[in-house]
């Protein structure tokens, strides 16, 4: 299911960043209590990279838990999976600074670049 919506969320920003036509539908699916989601529509690319992130970081977890029960060395998977953590809080952290201060530029939609709107 994480794979699922990694996928959903990277086709959502590459459409979103090719057509600018769509940034409106894509607020409004991206809508938080009935609020347009422009942080989310000009911040999709790092969304996108969370959702990916988040992925990676549960499929590590699992094949590590199904390595130790056969083998003791897992350590790799767990590094993985908290290289991607790590990766995941970034990523946090970029989402609070597109939403408040739009930047850094090069991760926003080129279009949505001056909405400074929350």
């Amino acid at each position: 299911m994480l794979a699922a919506l990694a996928v959903r969320y990277v086709v959502a920003a590459v459409r979103l960043w090719e057509h600018p036509e769509r940034a409106p539908d894509a607020a409004r699916s991206f809508s938080v209590r009935g609020a347009p989601g422009w942080v989310i529509a000009r911040g999709v690319v790092v969304v996108a990279a969370h959702f990916v992130l988040m992925a990676i970081a549960m499929i590590a977890l699992s094949v590590g838990a199904a390595v130790t029960r056969t083998q003791k060395p897992a350590e790799p998977w767990w590094a993985i999976s908290l290289v991607a953590g790590g990766g995941m809080i970034l990523c946090w952290l970029l989402i609070i600074l597109v939403g408040i201060f739009n930047r850094p530029r090069f991760l926003v939609v080129p279009y949505l670049r001056d909405k400074r709107r929350l």
